[in-house]
């Protein structure tokens, strides 16, 4: 996969940083609920991820997600802008920041060749790229 240079808005200047190689080309669609899991999936975080198309129960609004892993074995979310209302953008990728409050383990039917420490979003500060379409978060 060639990933080229990502520009990243952090302050009224620009800066560049350069995003993890992915680990190989394969993706996993996926819908991804924003929110702490403890808040009913209010709040901020990554609270639900599961199979694209999935039918639960889910009455929080889901984001069309890409999911990946570098070759650092950072699991790497893209989430695409168009499913998701201005609001939550504002919300959760504010500053072209994202912030995690709970870890959230990344169920093993979605990541079945990583471990339980490598499908766990620890709390934490991201940084996110806008690139296209999409908002980029590595974990």
């Amino acid at each position: 996969m060639q990933v080229n240079m990502y520009t990243m808005r952090t302050t009224p200047s620009t800066t560049t940083a350069t995003p993890q190689r992915a680990h190989s080309t394969h993706k996993i669609r996926t819908d991804v609920v924003l929110g702490s899991p403890s808040a009913n999936c209010g709040g901020v975080g990554i609270c639900r991820v599961m199979a694209s198309g999935e039918n639960l129960d889910v009455k929080c609004p889901r984001v069309a997600t890409w999911v990946s892993v570098t070759e650092e074995g950072k699991m790497r979310f893209e989430f695409e802008k168009a499913s998701m209302e201005g609001r939550y953008m504002r919300r959760h990728f504010r500053w072209l920041l994202f912030q995690v409050f709970e870890p959230y383990l990344v169920p093993h039917s979605l990541l079945r060749s990583q471990k339980i420490e490598q499908r766990t979003i620890r709390p934490g500060i991201y940084q996110v790229w806008e690139v296209d379409d999409r908002l980029i978060v590595e974990f």
